[in-house]
C-alpha cells in the first residue's frame, strides 16, 4: 500500500514540475569583419536543471564561407575560398517568458580557418597555388532568442560576439534558426 502511494505521489508531482527537454537547433548564419561569410550552424543542448529558468549545456558546430578574394597592395587571391569550421561546447542560462526563451551562453571551442586559392602579383608576373590553415581558440558571448510556435518547434535568432581578436579575424556572427524539442512533453 505504501509503495502504491509513493508511486502515485511521484507520478502526480512529476507531472507538475517543469519539463525542460533536450533541443536540436539548425539555422543559417552570416558573419563578417573584412568580408561577409555565409554558412550554417547546428546546436544540441541539454538542460541541467528543471526549473522554469534553467542552466543548460550543449555542443555546436558552425561553418561559414567567403568566396571573395583577399587583396593587398602587392598581391591578391583569385578563385579562392575562405572558410571557418568551429566546433564548440557551451554553458548557458535560459530565461523562459511564456512563449519566449532568451539564453545567455559562453561558447568555448576551436576555430579552424582555412584559405585556399591562387596568389597573384601582377607587378612581377607571379602566380602560384596558396593554401593556409590556422587553428585558433574560439570563445565569446552568445545570445539566443526563440519563440515557441507549438510544443515541439521554435524559431529564433542567434548572435555570437568574440571576446578576442585573433590572427584570422574572428568576427561577430548572427543567425536565424529552427529548434526542435526532443523527448516527451
Amino acid at each position: 500500500m505504501v509503495l502504491f502511494f509513493l508511486c502515485l505521489a511521484n507520478t502526480t508531482f512529476a507531472q507538475k514540475s517543469p519539463q525542460n527537454n533536450s533541443e536540436f537547433e539548425v539555422g543559417g548564419a552570416i558573419a563578417g569583419a573584412e568580408a561577409l561569410y555565409y554558412g550554417f550552424y547546428s546546436r544540441y543542448s541539454v538542460p541541467i536543471t528543471k526549473t522554469n529558468h534553467y542552466l543548460k549545456a550543449g555542443i555546436g558546430l558552425t561553418a561559414y564561407f567567403d568566396f571573395k578574394g583577399e587583396s593587398t597592395n602587392q598581391a591578391y587571391l583569385k578563385d579562392d575560398i575562405d572558410m571557418r569550421i568551429i566546433p564548440y561546447f557551451y554553458l548557458g542560462y535560459n530565461f523562459t517568458f511564456n512563449r519566449f526563451d532568451v539564453s545567455l551562453e559562453l561558447p568555448i571551442g576551436t576555430s579552424i580557418a582555412i584559405t585556399k586559392g591562387t596568389l597573384v602579383n601582377e607587378n612581377i608576373g607571379f602566380e602560384r597555388t596558396y593554401s593556409n590553415a590556422e587553428f585558433l581558440w574560439h570563445y565569446g558571448l552568445a545570445l539566443s532568442t526563440k519563440y515557441s510556435i507549438n510544443n515541439k518547434n521554435k524559431v529564433g535568432l542567434y548572435g555570437f560576439m568574440p571576446l578576442v581578436k585573433d590572427l584570422a579575424w574572428t568576427s561577430p556572427m548572427t543567425g536565424i534558426g529552427w529548434t526542435i524539442k526532443l523527448g516527451d512533453e
